[in-house]
Formats: structure tokens, sequence, C-alpha cells
């Protein structure tokens, strides 16, 4: 293959055929740019099956990929497509004002993005601003970060182009520079093990390797290790002094008590998170899996991901910027976690 071949230009994907089902409130006089920014989306984005726009609770339309089937899980109500697709986002949505309430006392801002990711398929939700939010749906397997990147785009644009609004780098800053490991060895995070722990030196301090290894004060700040629902190790650089500016209004010890009050909390909301993605593409024989979940706040994220149905991370980032470096910090240390052999019970 020749240098011109491998640099010939490739023709753009043709747009997606699509249908706009508008409540009789949404009038393309006052709202028409807010509804082609969003058509616009689906049609350039294959991995959106459909996608339902909110304001105050209620819904305004919903864009639907006139190649999908209907939700077949679904029982409709007097014919009502638009509002059957958008039941999934919806109970996102719900699900999200709740989790939104947990995370508002760490005064690290409102839950702008909200990212769940199953086997076979996949939600976002997120607002363009307060009481104005964005629901979409995949059910195209791994379809997820596709979707994730085209509803971060369309929301930055609704707020800038329609609002005049900042951008408030939904998925973080695609320029900041993750963690770099320099030649001097860091201070490292300090490193707990909880009542999950086996009692086995060899294998505490091999978690305690990779905790000392990902963790660290610029992307990954904080990450806990549950088994069954229950501590195995959790490993933070919150007492550092480059984080001190950041503790003002919360404490270090709230902080990490909230971070773990909220793991106990996630049983709850995971069965209703389940049932969200059940409404897409419901497994044979039912229950969905969940294979990870994003809440975006302004100043940061939590991240959840499961290496096995029994087994999780939570990560925390505290840095806007660094969101997606420290959710691909975390997939990697929770990688490398589920790969540790347990050391066999006595």
């Amino acid at each position: 293959m020749t240098y011109s071949e491998r640099r010939a230009p490739v023709a753009a994907p043709a747009p997606h055929a699509s249908t706009t089902l508008k409540e009789s409130h949404w009038t393309p006089k006052r709202h028409g740019l807010i509804t082609a920014l969003c058509e616009e989306t689906v049609a350039r984005t294959s991995a959106i099956r459909s996608l339902a726009h909110y304001s105050n609770g209620i819904l305004d339309f919903a864009v639907l990929r006139t190649d999908r089937a209907p939700l077949s899980s679904l029982i409709t109500e007097n014919g009502d497509d638009a509002h059957n697709e958008s039941l999934p986002g919806s109970r996102l949505l719900l699900c999200a004002q709740d989790l939104g309430a947990v995370l508002r006392p760490l005064k690290t801002g409102e839950l702008m993005r909200t990212v769940l990711a199953g086997g076979r398929a996949g939600l976002w939700g997120g607002r363009a601003r307060p009481d104005e939010f964005l629901a979409a749906v995949t059910d195209v397997p791994g379809g997820v970060p596709e979707m994730d990147e085209a509803m971060n785009r369309l929301t930055a644009r609704i707020r800038t182009e329609v609002h005049g609004l900042p951008d408030e780098l939904l998925g973080g800053d695609a320029q900041a520079k993750a963690h770099l490991q320099t030649g001097e060895a860091p201070a490292g995070p300090q490193v707990d093990f909880g009542t999950a722990a086996a009692p086995d030196t060899v294998y505490e301090q091999r978690l305690r390797d990779l905790w000392r290894t990902h963790v660290n004060t610029t992307d990954l700040q904080y990450a806990g290790y549950y088994r069954d629902w229950t501590l195995v190790c959790v490993g933070d650089v919150f007492d550092s002094q480059e984080l001190g500016p950041r503790f003002m209004d919360v404490s270090v010890r709230t902080r990490r008590t909230a971070y773990r009050d909220l793991s106990r909390s996630l049983r709850g909301h995971l069965v209703r998170l389940k049932d969200a993605l059940d409404l897409i593409a419901p497994p044979p024989g039912g229950g969905a899996s969940v294979d990870r979940l994003v809440l975006d706040v302004q100043e940061g994220a939590v991240y959840v991901h499961w290496t096995s149905p029994r087994a999780f991370l939570l990560g925390v980032t505290l840095d806007q910027r660094q969101v997606g470096n420290a959710e691909r910090r975390l997939a990697a240390l929770a990688e490398v976690t589920g790969e540790l052999t347990l050391p066999a019970t006595p």
C-alpha cells in the first residue's frame, strides 16, 4: 500500500434515518435549534437508538432511529411510542437524582452526567442546565463509548450555542495530561484492608503494590475494592499536601466515610439500574448485567467498575479535567485486580 493510498480521504458515513416525536408544548419557533442538534446527533451516531429531551422532568420530545425495532420489552399504552422509548432514560434520570443527592454533601458540585454500561445495552443521562436534561439509549454491544462521546459533545453544544453558557467538560478535558511516574519513588497512597481481605501477606502486598502504582494525586485519587459488598482494600492520597485546597469545606475523614457509605448504598440503586437496562435488551431469563457506572459531577467523578458479578472497584477523581484519565486508570486497576488469584481459605 502506498502512502497516497493510506492517506486517501474516507467518506463520512451516511446519516441514519430517524423520526422525532414531539409533545404539544414543544414548538419549533422556540426550541427548533435544540431539536435540530439532537436530530443531528442521532443521525450521525450509529450506537444511539434513541434520544430524549426533558424540561422540569417532563418529556419534550424523543428522536428514534427508524432502523431499530420498537422496544419489545415494554407494554405500550395508547400507542405512545415516545414515552415508551424514553422510559429507560427516564428511569436512569430518576436514579441519578437520588445518587446526586447522595453526592451533594461532598460539595463537588451537581451531578452532570451519568453513564450506565451493561453487557447488551447502555444508557446516558445528563443535564444541559438546571431542569434541562437529556437521555440516550444504545442497544449496540460495546456502543456506550461512542454514545457517551456524542452526548458529551451534544450537551456542550446546547450549553454554548443555545444558552451561551460555558462548557462544563463532561467526561474531562481531552488535552489534560495523565499522571506521569517520575524517577523518584512517590509517597503513594495510604492503603487499608477491610474484613473481606484474605489473611495472606503475599496477596495483601500485591494489592498494596497495585494501589501505589495506580492511585496518585493527578488523576485517580481514591480507589476501593469490594467483594460481596464488603471492603477488601481501599487507598487514597487525600492526605497529600497537593490536594489540601480541595478539603477546605469537607474534611478528609468525611470524604472517606462518604465514599464507603456510597459503596454500601449502591446495592439498592443497582436493582433500579438493572431494571432500566432490562427494558432495552433483556437477557434470557432476565437480570441485566452492569459493567460500569459513571457519576460525573462538576468537580471530578465517581466510577464503579465491576470485575465480576460479585466484585467491583469504586474510584474517584476530584479534578474535572482528569475525568477521562482517571477512569482509564481505574479500568486498568480493575483489570489487573480481577486477574489476581484469591488465596485459598484455610
